[in-house]
């Protein structure tokens, strides 16, 4: 049964910022790469700007280094700051005193280099189990983004939400650790992920647009997500060796992914999403306002 149309809804636009060389099949090759491509950030942020979006950035401590003034400047306008790692090694590969250690200490430096609290997460891979879950909450962070009931992704790891208190689909709280997963459409039996990244941009748009619909008709929350390199105006370096389907990852719909994000968020205005940033969201969750409805 479709909810009611007058709902409550909630967009929350991100990108993952992290260089070009944190690609997976970029990382476990042996190539030698110069390009980071992270003028994919300026352009994310030149559609943003045209809708009056503001995104939170979850960032690699790297990329951020190599963006700080931008970083700084976006963060005065609005935009959020959070974690995407000390560097791009799935979580579920490290034991969980050498996670804590490095989320510590690249939380520690993020806020020493921004001036802002790092209140939110999200794992390279969406790879997070609940052990490391409980790291993030004992850190003090107040939100996680790593929730992605995708099992096919590279890196699988499973959150078991059983101990949180569900406030609509894929958003869940516990005390006032909120976890915000990525939205998924069920479709045949199937679990078709809806939040972008690859997936909108390599996937048949008209068959991507027809899950997205069905997911919104009866969702109040959605996410989206991206890289800066499928926004670069840089060319494409070279990648020899690497597998056809990697190649074809890296380099389908890129042209057109502008296009894509823009349209998608025609569709989110259109229903009736309000846009925040995970932070806005988190705080008014947790002053106890009626959100969702």
């Amino acid at each position: 049964m479709m909810k009611n149309s007058n709902r409550r809804k909630m967009a929350v636009f991100t990108m993952d910022l992290e260089n070009f060389t944190d690609t997976g099949c970029i990382m476990d090759s042996d190539l030698k790469i110069d390009q980071d491509m992270l003028d994919g950030l300026d352009e994310y942020v030149s559609i943003l700007d045209k809708y009056n979006i503001k995104a939170t950035f979850f960032a690699m401590c790297e990329a951020a280094q190599a963006v700080q003034g931008k970083m700084k400047r976006y963060i005065s306008n609005g935009h959020d700051l959070a974690l995407h790692g000390y560097d791009h090694t799935a979580p579920i590969k490290l034991d969980c005193d050498e996670f804590r250690y490095r989320i510590a200490t690249a939380k520690k430096w993020l806020e020493e280099l921004f001036g802002v609290e790092v209140k939110g997460y999200r794992a390279p891979f969406f790879s997070l189990d609940n052990e490391r879950l409980d790291v993030l909450s004992e850190l003090g962070f107040k939100y996680d983004s790593s929730r992605f009931d995708f099992p096919n992704r590279v890196h699988a790891a499973e959150i078991d939400v059983s101990r949180f208190n569900k406030i609509t689909d894929n958003v869940f709280r516990r005390g006032d650790f909120f976890e915000f997963g990525m939205p998924c459409h069920q479709w045949l039996g199937l679990r078709i992920p809806v939040s972008g990244g690859g997936y909108a941009r390599i996937s048949d748009w008209t068959f991507f647009l027809s899950m997205l619909r069905q997911y919104l008709a009866h969702s109040d929350y959605y996410v989206f997500y991206l890289h800066p390199f499928e926004l670069s105006k840089m060319k494409m370096p070279q990648t020899p060796n690497l597998k056809s389907h990697d190649q074809y990852y890296l380099r389908a719909g890129v042209k057109s992914y502008h296009r894509k994000i823009e349209s998608i968020i025609k569709l989110l205005q259109k229903l009736g999403y309000e846009f925040v940033t995970f932070d806005e969201l988190a705080n008014r969750l947790q002053k106890g306002e009626k959100v969702f409805n």
